[in-house]
């Protein structure tokens, strides 16, 4: 299956390169290589050494380079070789390898997979709120699911999996009371959920910071994606008669990375406008997160793929569509039409794409 390689990925949580000198992470099945430079700035390289094809992170970093620990040839984050060992000077040339554009914004490690000169950070889908530390507390984390990307994706657009996958999340609501509308917005989908009777524990109105003792409030929870499988679901619930800007909001990231064709990374984060220095709240909320993506979507989103086996495009095994699965399709449709443009521009058979 091909990938989408003219498109930003995320490749790490930002800490992960603050807490490790070399972080290794297969993308689009290509095995990538992450650390710091002493500016700060983050450089992205093959982790395969040129000259035995060992990975180069089972060597050192050595001030902005990394030596290959096995006969101490030294990389710099542009690949080029700079130092072979008991070699004459000609021999780097020969030696460089393949680097990636990589920028760190929203706490997180975007790269480019594709042609370098295409690559602009400005097409960087926004999240905000990760940005936002005055107004909003937040936790991020990592998930590994062996599953096609597209079928995570799949999951977040479905809206109406929730109050069956997930039952105490929204308990005392039912989705036969909220307004679901699905739109495309040039290359962007939205899954707009609209929770008109949301239920809120009066007991738990105080931990949200919210007066009072009424339990139907208004409520959103809007999933926005972005290809190849970026998504900002912002939840939030108010008062009837205020306003959202008034009440209790949790945008969440979910940034899916192909792995393979058939495994994933899931980089996920999740803010709150309540309870601010509250370290224990937040270690809480990171633990439920990694909870019900693991035990919950994660485990449903592989038995599907065990079902597929290596196949990666579920519309080919003729699904029963239902409404609830309009932004998904929407989702895929358009990934669909971005590979055969790519491949079509890079002179690749559509046949080998016609499978995505």
């Amino acid at each position: 299956m091909p990938f989408l390689k003219n498109i930003w990925y995320v490749a790490a949580n930002a800490p992960e390169l603050d807490d490790e000198a070399l972080v290794s992470r297969k993308i689009c099945n290509e095995q990538v290589l992450m650390f710091r430079n002493a500016n700060g700035d983050v450089s992205a390289i093959l982790d395969r050494c040129p000259h035995r094809f060992v990975p180069l992170s089972m060597g050192k970093r050595i001030g902005d380079t990394v030596q290959c620990g096995y006969h101490g040839l030294k990389f710099d984050g542009t690949g080029a070789c700079v130092d072979a060992p008991h070699d004459e000077e000609s021999q780097r040339a020969r030696a460089c390898i393949k680097a990636y554009p990589a920028v760190e914004r929203y706490s997180v490690i975007w790269i480019w997979m594709g042609d370098p000169a295409l690559a602009n950070p400005d097409d960087i889908p926004v999240f905000e709120f990760l940005e936002d530390k005055e107004k909003y507390t937040c936790c991020q984390g990592y998930s590994y699911i062996k599953g096609n990307y597209q079928l995570i994706s799949d999951n977040l657009l479905d809206l109406s999996h929730i109050h069956y996958l997930h039952p105490d999340i929204h308990q005392g609501s039912s989705f036969s009371d909220f307004t679901n509308k699905v739109k495309r917005e040039g290359d962007t989908v939205w899954s707009m959920l609209w929770r008109h009777h949301y239920h809120v524990d009066a007991a738990k109105r105080p931990y949200f910071g919210m007066s009072g003792d009424a339990e139907d409030v208004e409520g959103q929870g809007h999933a926005r994606w972005d290809a190849p499988g970026v998504l900002f679901v912002d939840t939030a619930w108010w008062d009837h008669g205020t306003d959202i800007e008034e009440g209790v909001r949790t945008p969440n990231a979910h940034l899916i990375t192909p792995e393979t064709e058939t495994t994933s990374h899931y980089f996920w984060a999740s803010g709150r406008n309540y309870l601010h220095g509250n370290d224990d709240m937040t270690k809480m909320i990171a633990a439920t997160m990694k909870n019900v993506f693991e035990t919950q979507d994660g485990p449903m989103v592989e038995a599907q793929q065990r079902d597929m086996g290596l196949s990666t495009n579920f519309l080919e095994h003729n699904p029963i569509i239902l409404k609830a699965d309009a932004a998904g399709v929407m989702a895929r449709r358009i990934m669909m039409k971005k590979i055969r443009e790519e491949a079509a521009a890079n002179e690749i058979p559509v046949t080998d794409v016609t499978a995505e």
